[in-house]
């Protein structure tokens, strides 16, 4: 059975953007951006399932998954994988300045 194990830093990262999306008025209630952090939670889980990509760069992780979360946001996901077990190490998106260098291998 595959595991997925979510690290620390990915964990405070997805609890950090529920604030963002609500302070920010991405959402005009906090529940709608629990929900919106909830999915990505549940993308992420899925991760066995879903289609992976090798990273450019191994900094953040071998592997990577897309989540496309609405029409202007797409999040990547970064991992390693040995034994069945998915170590999730990053998540950014494609508003973040680092994103291309470790998944495009822009800089």
């Amino acid at each position: 059975m595959e595991k997925v194990i979510i690290s620390p830093i990915v964990v405070d990262k997805l609890k950090s953007l529920i604030l963002v999306l609500f302070e920010k008025e991405y959402f005009g209630y906090m529940e709608t951006a629990l929900i919106y952090v909830d999915n990505i939670y549940d993308f992420i889980l899925s991760i066995p399932s879903q289609k992976k990509k090798r990273t450019k760069k191994s900094k953040f992780g071998t592997w990577y998954c897309s989540y496309k979360a609405n029409r202007k946001t797409t999040y990547f996901i970064t991992f390693d994988y040995e034994r069945d077990v998915y170590l999730i190490k990053n998540i950014t998106n494609n508003h973040s300045p680092d994103y291309p260098s470790f998944i495009k291998g822009i800089k």
